[in-house]
């Protein structure tokens, strides 16, 4: 809200000034202030947000937010609202997206109603968003990349609410949704032409790769029971991943603090004033990107002579039409009215269009996905008073919210993995008789292809909390974007749940073999006597960046290329053979520490070997065309399979020489450090970044895009983020964490690159949880009101 007397504005934002100061504002006339919250910043700009109220803690968080990140926010509120075309033009996909988004305003899904509790929280943001640029004023802002746009403007609180309503993934969906439309004469005559030809294979790789493309960005996490650690409490160590430089999906750490209420640290989106996953007094939990499919495609049969018309049952179905309107910027500076219209069937199915999704005359195919609705939100007040893990699975078994795994521990030493659903409710049975197009889509002629009811589930078309895996151990749990299976090998999760949650009893990722493997090893050799974990050790495991691929095979790989030094390749442009000459490469990999460290040497060759057999796609797993010497053997998961077959793996040299060719032609030296070719800018500054790839095993996932001449030069994809450990063995959680890819994306600011720097030199943040520690580490207090 803007200031009444100019005098104060002023007042406040001298104080605000200054960043290494504890602030004492109580002389400041604060007479009938709406929202009132003391923001307190430690090491590396992380606030702690103290408020009385819930309204005022949704205030201070959005306030906090802003002064690090107003641009990115702006955007995202404008893109949210369906309003880019109507700044920028229709261009660059703008308009596609603001159809979308305006389709869900339409909707009305973020006005349903909801708490008194959550109703405040984001006013209060919304207030605390706005307050911010009427105290800094627009044409003032620090970040310069938005200073005086007109785009940045005061927010409402639906604002707020569509940021924490709408499903992250979701976006991920948009670009086949707008597509979809019905062929005209002609397009329906030469689509139906390509579709008799089309090679149902070739459609299900298709869409098998569309939807693993979320599943990229996975996690890490692990949780230690009394069993495990040194002290008997509970241990956590969370770690993340989301890309570094995806638009609108950036994580931003916080402690919350409503004396008498709730107490958390840990991370969310930008944009959305609550903790979303992280640590109380008494529990911790993390996330992780589950194996469960969650949306369904169908294939509709389509009437003759209606192409917006379909057969279910026997019957004949009008598709259902949304038609949406927003304005764009024309080239003359005037604006203009653009509309476009959605279909969807009559049991809730989006339709699409893609190069594997056709729509002709005779087929079209939709999309049923999950909504969980507002249920999130609701649960998180409960959650933060959990005093155990056991009270947590209740609180997921009566909202069932979360599309991804659980994992998470607690002050009395017990630990817990869960898929607490939603996962839509398809038999085994449902899999083989509906699926068409090598399983990549269902009937949707039929009901019987419907998702069905379970009588426990929160909501039709769910399987209920009983169908869903879990276990509780005093040992640990962890998972690492695998299936439920082996979240405990010890215990293996054998009961037979049904296919769509995912597998078991198969060969699992090189992550989480990697991370189960240090695991066992860090408890049989422990530093304490008796084989327990201390937290420092939990650390140091996040960071070891121990390269399991090359564990599994570099060994095999050296005496195959010392038995055979050379190659021969065939040329691309000539019947010559290129001959290849592997010694230098292969003694590099002899003496390399089989690490991802910054100084470990020759990382970047093995990874190229990986990702020429790979042909330059992503996956979890060792290469397909490589034969192991020890396979997969379902008594011992964790360690196989393992090894190459000396006998028969020259496509492993032929992978060696294309790493050699490639480095060569980018000029990269194959000895190089990692320091040297994988790396992040800010600022002119180069930042040496450490980590390894998913193709690798690395448990401290890095990914990035390999550019000639440079390497690696920007992690450009799902990687460590946000990295959160928690220790219970205290009075007050003990907490270690960091944001990989630094608070703030202004250039500007003391916080844009200071944590980045941190994780490169593999250290941590001390984040304090009780009220006198954090008053300890101030290096910034403020407090911010409202009338």
């Amino acid at each position: 809200m803007l200031f009444q007397n100019e005098a104060l504005a002023i007042k406040i934002l001298l104080l605000l000034a200054l960043p290494a100061a504890c602030v004492d504002m109580a002389s400041i006339d604060a007479k009938s202030e709406r929202y009132s919250v003391d923001i307190t910043r430690t090491a590396g700009g992380i606030p702690h947000i103290l408020a009385n109220d819930v309204g005022s803690l949704g205030f201070g968080t959005l306030y906090a937010m802003a002064e690090d990140n107003v641009c990115y926010m702006a955007e995202y509120f404008q893109v949210l609202a369906a309003e880019q075309s109507r700044y920028f033009g229709a261009g660059e996909g703008r308009l596609e997206s603001d159809f979308f988004y305006q389709l869900l305003i339409d909707r009305k899904d973020a006005e349903q109603a909801i708490t008194a509790d959550l109703e405040a929280l984001y006013q209060g943001g919304a207030e605390g968003y706005n307050h911010y640029l009427s105290t800094v004023g627009v044409h003032a802002l620090p970040d310069k990349a938005c200073a005086g746009k007109n785009w940045v403007k005061s927010v409402s609180t639906i604002d707020v609410k569509r940021i924490s309503r709408i499903d992250i993934f979701l976006d991920y969906l948009k670009p086949i949704i707008v597509a979809a439309a019905p062929p005209s004469t002609k397009q329906a005559s030469t689509s139906a032409s390509k579709n008799q030809l089309a090679d149902e294979k070739g459609i299900a790789l298709a869409v098998n790769d569309f939807l693993e493309k979320p599943k990229e960005g996975g996690s890490n996490a692990i949780a230690l029971g009394s069993e495990a650690t040194e002290s008997g409490a509970g241990m956590l160590l969370a770690n993340p991943h989301v890309s570094w430089n995806e638009k609108f999906l950036r994580f931003y750490p916080m402690h919350h603090t409503i004396p008498g209420k709730l107490d958390i640290v840990g991370a969310n989106m930008i944009g959305r004033p609550r903790v979303g996953f992280g640590a109380t007094k008494d529990i911790a939990w993390s996330n992780t990107v589950s194996t469960a499919k969650r949306m369904t495609f169908y294939r509709l049969n389509l009437v003759a002579g209606k192409a917006d018309h379909y057969i279910f049952d026997g019957k004949e179905y009008a598709m259902q039409e949304e038609q949406v309107t927003v304005s764009v910027l024309a080239e003359n500076g005037e604006y203009e009215q653009k509309s476009h219209r959605f279909y969807s069937t009559h049991f809730g199915a989006m339709l699409v269009k893609s190069e594997f999704f056709d729509w002709n005359e005779e087929h079209a195919f939709a999309v049923k996905t999950i909504d969980v609705g507002w249920r999130a939100e609701l649960s998180a007040f409960e959650q933060y008073k959990a005093k155990s893990v056991q009270e947590l699975k209740a609180i997921h078994d009566k909202y069932q919210f979360m599309t991804v795994n659980l994992i998470a521990a607690d002050r009395n030493g017990e630990v817990l993995y869960a898929e607490p659903g939603p996962v839509p409710y398809i038999s085994d049975a449902q899999m083989v008789d509906c699926s068409i197009l090598y399983g990549a889509a269902f009937d949707g002629s039929r009901s019987e292809c419907q998702w069905a009811d379970d009588s426990d589930a929160v909501e039709p078309g769910i399987y209920g909390p009983e169908h869903m895996p879990f276990l509780f151990r005093q040992d640990y749990v962890t998972n690492s974007n695998d299936s439920y299976w082996l979240a405990n090998p010890e215990q293996p999760i054998n009961d037979q749940y049904p296919e769509i949650i995912g597998n078991n009893k198969s060969e699992r990722t090189l992550r989480t073999r990697s991370g189960l493997s240090m695991l066992q090893r860090l408890l049989q050799v422990s530093q304490v006597s008796d084989g327990r974990i201390e937290l420092a050790e939990l650390q140091q495991l996040m960071y070891s960046n121990e390269n399991y691929a090359g564990q599994m095979i570099r060994d095999d790989l050296v005496q195959l290329c010392r038995d055979a030094p050379t190659v021969a390749l065939e040329a691309a442009d000539t019947s010559k053979a290129i001959t290849v000459d592997l010694s230098d490469a292969c003694n590099i990999l002899a003496e390399w520490d089989l690490h991802s460290n910054l100084d470990s040497k020759g990382s970047h060759l093995f990874r190229e070997f990986l990702a020429a057999l790979n042909e330059y796609k992503f996956t979890r797993y060792l290469p397909k065309s490589l034969k192991a010497k020890v396979a997969f053997d379902i008594n011992d998961p964790v360690n196989t399979p393992n090894g190459l077959d000396l006998d028969n793996n020259a496509v492993a040299l032929t992978g060696l020489a294309k790493a050699i060719i490639r480095l060569n032609e980018a000029g990269l030296d194959l000895d190089a450090p990692l320091a040297e070719v994988q790396y992040v800018l800010r600022n002119e500054k180069l930042i040496p970044i450490h980590g390894g790839q998913e193709i690798e095993g690395v448990f401290n996932k890095i990914e990035s895009d390999f550019v000639a001449q440079k390497g690696y030069p920007e992690v450009s994809r799902w990687s460590s983020s946000w990295i959160m450990a928690t220790d219970f063995s205290k009075k007050w959680p003990e907490v270690k964490g960091l944001l990989t890819y630094s608070i703030s994306l202004n250039p500007e600011s003391p916080y844009y690159s200071d944590q980045t720097e941190m994780f490169s030199q593999k250290q941590w943040l001390d984040i304090p949880f009780s009220a006198e520690d954090v008053k300890a580490a101030a290096i910034r207090h403020y407090r911010v009101q409202s009338r």
